[in-house]
């Protein structure tokens, strides 16, 4: 990506916030930047990426439940971390340790509606439960099972959170028909893609 196409991508951004701001439908703003701008598949793409107005407001309370979860697990992988003997299992420190710092940062993101971040939590989820349930099926886990367990449950949460929120927040585009005139006789049928927020 060239310098003129970096720019051109920042100023897309930056319109499509102002437009969502002010209430305007995703299709109308792709309509009007397409007249701005060359690359449509950007404007598209950052369309897709940026949750509408009314979306942010219908899902709220789950992005807050999903944003606390995700700072109690934060706070209880800290609380692990400082229980575990350290030389025992040098796995799970660096995997709570791990946690811990994308944990913060997802937070930030889901704070923010960043629909990356909501794919990133899942994945996250998907690394931990598979670590937990292999280092419980081969070690015993006496001295913070609990914890651990507990920190099992908030993971499936959020994974399962994690990914409803990706996907409601910014619905894809989806297939409209309309028929066009081509001469007096003549209509062909095209198929046009529209958000449908």
């Amino acid at each position: 990506m060239n310098k003129e196409q970096a720019f051109e991508k920042r100023q897309i951004k930056k319109h499509i916030k102002e437009c969502i701001a002010e209430g305007k439908p995703k299709q109308q703003i792709l309509e009007d930047l397409s007249l701005l701008y060359k690359d449509k598949n950007t404007i598209i793409r950052q369309l897709e990426l940026t949750p509408s107005t009314k979306t942010i407001h219908k899902y709220r309370w789950l992005n807050y439940l999903l944003a606390s979860l995700l700072l109690a697990a934060t706070i209880l992988d800290i609380i692990i971390i400082s229980n575990m003997s350290w030389g025992m299992r040098p796995v799970l420190v660096f995997h709570y340790g791990l946690c811990v710092a994308l944990d913060a940062i997802f937070l930030v993101g889901v704070l923010l509606y960043w629909i990356e971040s909501y794919s990133w939590v899942a994945s996250r989820a998907v690394v931990s439960l598979t670590l937990i349930a292999v280092t419980a099926y081969y070690q015993s886990l006496n001295d913070v099972h609990v914890l651990i367990f507990i920190s099992f449950g908030l993971i499936i949460t959020f994974f399962v959170l994690g990914l409803l929120l990706c996907v409601k927040l910014c619905p894809p585009r989806v297939p409209k028909f309309i028929e066009l005139e081509v001469d007096e006789s003549e209509k062909i049928n095209k198929t046009k893609y529209v958000f449908p927020d």
